[in-house]
C-alpha cells in the first residue's frame, strides 16, 4: 500500500513538472507589469499623511494671502504677481486681514497636532506663532495707527524692490514701477487717516525718514531706473515714468510737511508696548516664553560677564589706560568715506577662506553678492544690512552688502564720530555678521530648505541670533590669528547688542525713558552720544531687538548639547550645516528638529514617538464645580493668556470674581465632564504629567451609581487648575489608566468660546 502510494505521489509531481514545463512563459513586458503585493498601509499612517498634506495647503494659502496684504513683501520675497499694487492700510483693508488671519487659527485648530509628522508640525507651529503675531501687530500694538515710518517705509521699499534686481525685463519692471508710484499718494492719505496720537519720537524718526525718502525718489530713483535699462526706452515711456516719479516726490514732501506742520504738534503717545504685549509678542514671533524677570537677570550677568573680559582684553591693547582708551585706539583706524565700500569688499575674501579652510560649514556652490552704500531712505536707523533676494526668487539672485557713509550735512566731528564706528576691526566682524558666514549664507541656505513656510516666514531671534553668533565663533575658532584687537571690536558688538538687549525689555515694561536709554548706552556700552541717540530711537521703535543677544545665547546652548549627544563624533561644521538645514524657523523648532526636545512627530499608527520620560507637573486648584456653562463632550483645555482665561471663566466661573493668574509664569488647565443629564457627575484632576510639549492629564470622574437620588437638571462638571507655563507649542490631553496621553477625540487644545443657546451644531471636518 505504502508503494502504491509512493507510486501516485511521485506521478502527480511528475505531472506536475510538465505541466509547468508547458505553461507558456511571461514575455520580459508581462514580468515588468507584475508587481510584488504590498500590504496595504496601516490606517493611522494614510491618516498622518492626510493631515500633514493639508497642513502644507493651509500653509500655501496662508503664505499667498500674507503677500496678498503686504506686497512690497512679496517683491522682496520674489514673487512678483502683486508687483502691480501697494499695500493698503485702511481700516477696512486691515479687519479683513485680521478676518483672514483668525480664520487660518481655526483652521489649524481643527488639526490634531500630535499626529503630525515632524516637518509638518515644524511649519503647524510656524504658522500658528506668525499668524498670532499678525495679529496682535494689528489689533493690539496697532502699528498701522501708531507708527508714522511705516508708511515711509513702505513707499520707499515698493519702488526700491523692483528697481534694484533684474528679475525681468525693464518694460515689465517699469509697468510695476509705474503702478506702485501712482499709489503713492492714496497710501499717504490712508496714513494720514489713521495716525491718531503717535508717540513723538516716532514722529520725529518719520519725519527725519521723509527728508531721505524725497531725495530717494527724488535723485536715486531716476538713476536705478537708468541703470536698469530705462536709458533704453521709448521717449514716451521715459516720460511716463519721469511724470509718476514727479508724483511721488510730491506726495512724499507734502507727506512730510504734514508730518511736522500737523502731526507733530499732536503726537503725545506713550512708545512703551507695556509688559503683556511685549511678552506675546515674544512668545509670538520667536516661541519665546521665558519670564522677562529671567530674561533680565539672564542679560544683566552677559553684560557684566562681557564687561569684565573687555577689560581682560583692553590690557594687553592699552595696559592700565581701560577699554575706553583701547576702544579709542581701534577707532584711530578707519577708512575713509570713499573709501568705506572697498574696505568691506576687500574684508570678505579673507573671511571667505577662513570659511572654507577651517571647515566653519559648507558654503553654498554659489555666490552672488555686491557691496554698496546704504539707500538714503534707509540710513536713519541703519549702520549695514544685508538685502539679499527672497526665499522664492529664482531669477534675480543678486544680494547687497550695505553700508552707511556719513551725512554730507554732518558736522566734521560727526562724521568722524560715525567712521569710528567702522574701524577696521569692527568692520571685518560686521562683515561676519552681514555676510560669511552670517545672514548671506543663512540666506542662501534658507533658500534651499524643503519648506516653503520656514523658509519664508522667518524669526528674528534666529536670522539675528545666527548672525551675531557667527562673530563670536569666528574669533573663537581663531580667525583673525588671536588679535586682541579683533576680539576687542568682537566683544565690543557683543556689549551693544546686551545694551540693546536690556534696553528693549526696560524702555517697553519697566518704564526706562528715552533719554536714560541713551545713558545707558553711553555708560555701559561706551557708545558716543551720537550712535547712542541712534541706539535709544531704535528701541523705541523696534521693541524685540533684543532678538541678536537672545538668539545668539539660544545658539550656544544648543551646541553644547549637541556636542555632548555627538560626543567624539562632534564637528562645528555639521552643527552649523545641520541648523541652517531647517530654514529659519524659531530656535524652539530647531531645538525640536536636532535634539527631539518635544519635536517628536507621529508614528505610523498615531502613537507620539518620544524618547523622553514622563515628568511630573505640580498643579493648585482654582475652582470646581458641577454647573458650567459649557456645551458639548469631555474635553480638557491649555489655556495661556488672560483673554483665554476671561473667556472659560465665562462658562464656569457663575458670577464669581476671576481668579488671578500670572500668565508670565503660570497656565491654566480646565478638564470638564461634557454635558450631563443629571446630577451626581463630578471631576476631580489627580495627576498632570508632562512629556516633551505633550500635558497628559489625569482624572477621577464620579457617576451616580444606580438607585442613586440626583437631582434632575442638566449638569456640566468642571475643574480648573493652575500649573507653571509649559513649554510653547504644548498641548493637553487626558491621560489613559497608565497615565499616558490619550487620542485627539479626547482632548481640546484650544480656548472654549460660548455658544449661543439653539445654535445648530455643525459636523466637525476632519482632515
Amino acid at each position: 500500500m505504502f508503494c502504491s502510494m509512493r507510486r501516485k505521489l511521485l506521478a502527480s509531481l511528475f505531472a506536475l513538472v510538465v505541466c509547468a514545463s508547458a505553461a507558456p512563459r511571461l514575455t520580459s513586458a508581462a514580468a515588468q507589469r507584475r508587481r510584488p503585493v504590498r500590504r496595504a498601509a496601516a490606517p493611522g499612517a494614510s491618516l498622518n499623511r492626510l493631515y500633514d498634506a493639508r497642513v502644507a495647503q493651509l500653509g500655501d494659502a496662508y503664505l499667498r494671502g500674507h503677500y496678498a496684504f503686504n506686497p512690497t513683501e512679496a517683491t522682496a520675497a520674489g514673487l512678483h504677481e502683486f508687483d502691480a499694487r501697494l499695500e493698503e492700510r485702511g481700516p477696512e483693508a486691515v479687519a479683513g486681514e485680521a478676518r483672514r488671519l483668525r480664520g487660518v487659527l481655526a483652521e489649524l485648530a481643527r488639526l490634531p497636532e500630535w499626529r503630525l509628522s515632524p516637518d509638518a508640525r515644524y511649519d503647524y507651529l510656524v504658522l500658528q506663532s506668525h499668524a498670532r503675531a499678525r495679529l496682535l501687530e494689528l489689533e493690539d500694538i496697532r502699528v498701522w495707527r501708531r507708527d508714522p515710518n511705516l508708511y515711509n517705509r513702505l513707499a520707499a521699499a515698493g519702488v526700491d524692490n523692483i528697481l534694484k534686481r533684474n528679475y525681468a525685463p525693464i518694460e515689465q519692471r517699469l509697468a510695476a514701477v509705474l503702478a506702485r508710484e501712482r499709489q503713492i499718494a492714496r497710501l499717504l492719505d490712508e496714513a494720514r487717516a489713521n495716525l491718531d496720537n503717535p508717540p513723538r519720537i516716532y514722529t520725529e524718526t518719520a519725519i527725519a525718514q521723509a527728508a531721505g525718502s524725497v531725495e530717494f525718489f527724488e535723485r536715486v530713483v531716476p538713476q536705478m531706473f537708468e541703470r536698469a535699462g530705462g536709458s533704453g526706452l521709448s521717449a514716451a515711456r521715459r516720460a511716463e515714468f519721469h511724470e509718476a516719479n514727479d508724483r511721488a516726490v510730491a506726495a512724499v514732501r507734502a507727506f512730510r510737511a504734514w508730518l511736522e506742520g500737523d502731526l507733530l504738534p499732536r503726537s503725545n503717545g506713550d512708545f512703551a508696548l507695556g509688559a503683556e504685549n511685549f511678552r506675546k509678542k515674544l512668545l509670538y514671533e520667536e516661541m519665546v516664553d521665558t519670564p522677562l524677570p529671567v530674561l533680565l537677570r539672564e542679560g544683566e550677568r552677559e553684560l557684566r560677564e562681557t564687561q569684565d573680559e573687555m577689560r581682560a582684553v583692553a590690557e594687553e591693547i592699552a595696559p592700565g589706560r581701560g577699554v575706553e582708551a583701547a576702544l579709542q585706539l581701534l577707532a584711530l583706524e578707519h577708512p575713509t568715506a570713499d573709501g568705506l565700500v572697498g574696505e568691506a569688499r576687500a574684508d570678505l575674501d579673507r573671511i571667505r577662506a577662513f570659511v572654507r579652510s577651517a571647515e566653519i560649514m559648507t558654503p553654498p556652490a554659489r555666490e552672488n553678492l555686491a557691496v554698496a552704500e546704504t539707500p538714503e531712505y534707509a540710513r536713519s536707523l541703519s549702520f549695514a544690512s544685508l538685502d539679499a533676494p527672497g526665499a522664492f526668487e529664482r531669477v534675480a539672485t543678486e544680494s547687497y552688502y550695505y553700508v552707511t557713509p556719513p551725512d554730507p550735512a554732518w558736522t566734521a566731528r560727526q562724521q568722524e564720530e560715525h567712521l569710528a564706528h567702522y574701524d577696521r576691526y569692527t568692520l571685518t566682524v560686521t562683515s561676519i555678521h552681514e555676510a560669511f558666514p552670517g545672514h548671506y549664507y543663512q540666506a542662501l541656505k534658507a533658500r534651499q530648505s524643503p519648506s516653503r513656510v520656514r523658509a519664508a516666514l522667518g524669526a528674528s531671534s534666529f536670522v539675528e541670533g545666527w548672525a551675531h553668533y557667527c562673530e563670536q565663533m569666528m574669533v573663537d575658532q581663531g580667525f583673525g590669528g588671536n588679535n586682541p584687537k579683533l576680539r576687542l571690536a568682537q566683544l565690543d558688538a557683543a556689549l551693544l547688542r546686551l545694551c540693546r538687549y536690556l534696553v528693549g525689555i526696560r524702555l517697553h515694561t519697566a518704564g526706562m525713558s528715552y533719554e536714560e536709554a541713551v545713558s545707558f548706552f553711553m555708560r555701559e556700552g561706551y557708545q558716543a552720544r551720537t550712535n547712542a541717540e541712534r541706539e535709544a530711537r531704535r528701541g523705541t521703535l523696534d521693541p524685540t531687538y533684543l532678538v541678536y543677544t537672545l538668539g545668539k545665547m539660544e545658539i550656544l546652548k544648543l551646541r553644547d548639547e549637541w556636542r555632548k549627544q555627538m560626543g567624539d563624533s562632534f564637528r562645528i561644521g555639521d552643527f552649523h550645516d545641520r541648523l541652517l538645514s531647517y530654514g529659519s524657523p524659531p530656535i524652539k523648532i530647531l531645538r525640536m528638529a536636532m535634539l527631539g526636545d518635544g519635536g517628536a512627530g507621529a508614528t505610523a499608527d498615531g502613537v507620539q514617538a518620544t524618547a523622553e520620560e514622563a515628568k511630573p507637573v505640580e498643579f493648585s486648584v482654582l475652582a470646581t464645580g458641577t454647573m458650567s456653562a459649557r456645551e458639548g463632550a469631555r474635553a480638557v483645555e491649555l489655556i495661556t493668556d488672560e483673554a483665554g482665561w476671561r473667556r472659560a471663566w465665562e462658562l464656569i466661573g457663575g458670577g464669581r470674581p476671576l481668579p488671578d493668574v500670572s500668565f508670565d509664569t503660570r497656565a491654566v488647565v480646565v478638564a470638564y465632564q461634557g454635558r450631563q443629564s443629571t446630577g451626581g457627575y463630578s471631576v476631580e484632576i489627580t495627576g498632570i504629567k508632562r512629556v516633551g510639549t505633550v500635558l497628559a492629564v489625569s482624572v477621577n470622574e464620579r457617576r451616580p451609581a444606580s438607585g442613586d437620588v440626583t437631582t434632575q437638571a442638566l449638569t456640566s462638571p468642571f475643574v480648573a487648575v493652575s500649573i507653571q507655563r509649559p513649554p510653547t507649542g504644548a498641548t493637553v490631553r487626558f491621560a489613559d489608566e497608565r497615565g499616558a496621553a490619550q487620542g485627539p477625540q479626547q482632548e481640546r487644545n484650544t480656548n472654549v468660546r460660548p455658544r449661543a443657546r439653539g445654535a445648530v451644531r455643525r459636523r466637525r471636518r476632519r482632515y
